[in-house]
């Protein structure tokens, strides 16, 4: 199971690392999404999700997200990611800036989605040791 939830992962980021960020066919209806930051909360659903993405990707004119390394921890899998993009108006490139996620799927689909800073963060989550 753990195997085929790392393949989903893999698939959404495939996705994110070309721009698209479209799809929600890998959410489950009721998600929690959590993103970092100064507006940190937890958003329930996939039109509240929809809405804080849009919102994070309004600020740039360009953005993607790279999934460099996938971690398997059972129901979840934790993702090194990289942010790359412009900012919208500034034109100001953004590259190389890291971060992590936790993504804990059932039946296929991710339940949740948290946000991290740090790979370390991530992986303390997720209960994996460094």
């Amino acid at each position: 199971m753990s195997e085929a939830n790392v393949d989903v992962v893999r698939a959404i980021f495939s996705d994110w690392e070309r721009g698209d960020f479209s799809s929600v066919n890998w959410a489950d209806p009721d998600i929690e999404f959590t993103i970092p930051g100064p507006d940190s909360h937890v958003h329930h659903g996939v039109e509240s999700m929809g809405h804080a993405w849009a919102e994070w990707l309004g600020a740039f004119d360009e953005f993607s997200v790279v999934g460099e390394n996938f971690h398997d921890a059972g129901n979840s899998v934790v993702v090194q990611q990289i942010f790359r993009g412009t900012g919208k108006g500034s034109r100001i490139p953004i590259d190389e800036i890291p971060g992590a996620a936790v993504l804990t799927l059932r039946d296929g689909k991710v339940t949740r989605f948290e946000g991290h800073m740090t790979l370390e963060s991530a992986l303390a989550s997720a209960g994996i040791e460094d």
